[in-house]
């Protein structure tokens, strides 16, 4: 009697723990194909716009600069797009007789590297090429004219942090090259400068 029960009870036993085995594979399945799927969208294409600003030496002067971007994140270690940038401060040009103020307006296109990423962290260096225009106005005049074109370079590094799920706030610096500047008693090294960053990207 004892050894048919023994019998019975291993063989309710071993048909529990292989049902519970099959509904654990299942759930297993279900939970990694809702990974993939996660998994697959965050890897998709992203759109994102941002503005932002800093401080630059131009012209030995303290300038205060505007930029925006708009571009696509293309995975999660590399960003492309386009760029705009303008002086918000007007620069005085001291390599002329009469008083002269300087500035310039800049466009081009941007490709980021994200080589560290910890959670809502990650460092980036962003890297730009374009080309603009410097404008001058004479003591007495009444608007900015165009006078030299250039083109333009920059490498950074920026320290960014995920605020929310749309919203990235990100502070660096790095270095703005000129070449083609000539007019105007102004130089290339008139222009090139360090410069610092605050950066606010919404993303889709």
């Amino acid at each position: 009697m004892l050894n048919r029960f023994c019998v019975k009870f291993a063989a309710v036993v071993a048909m529990v723990l292989a049902c519970s085995t099959a509904c654990f594979a299942e759930l297993s399945g279900m939970k990694d194909s809702e990974a993939a799927s996660v998994e697959e969208k965050s890897e998709g294409l992203k759109a994102f716009i941002g503005i932002g600003g800093g401080n630059a030496m131009v012209a030995d002067d303290g300038v205060v600069f505007a930029s925006l971007r708009i571009g696509l994140e293309l995975m999660p270690q590399v960003s492309v797009g386009a760029w705009a940038s303008f002086l918000l401060s007007d620069v005085r040009n001291y390599n002329v007789k009469d008083k002269q103020m300087v500035d310039y307006k800049a466009f081009g296109a941007f490709a980021e590297l994200f080589p560290f990423r910890y959670n809502k962290f990650a460092i980036s260096v962003p890297i730009a090429v374009g080309g603009g225009v410097v404008n001058s106005i004479d003591d007495g005049d009444e608007s900015f004219a165009p006078e030299d074109y250039f083109f333009t370079g920059e490498m950074a590094v920026h320290f960014n942090y995920r605020v929310t799920k749309m919203l990235e706030v990100s502070i660096g610096g790095g270095y703005r090259m000129f070449a083609g500047i000539e007019e105007n008693n102004l130089e290339n090294m008139d222009f090139c400068t360090p410069f610092g960053e605050l950066r606010f990207t919404i993303k889709e």
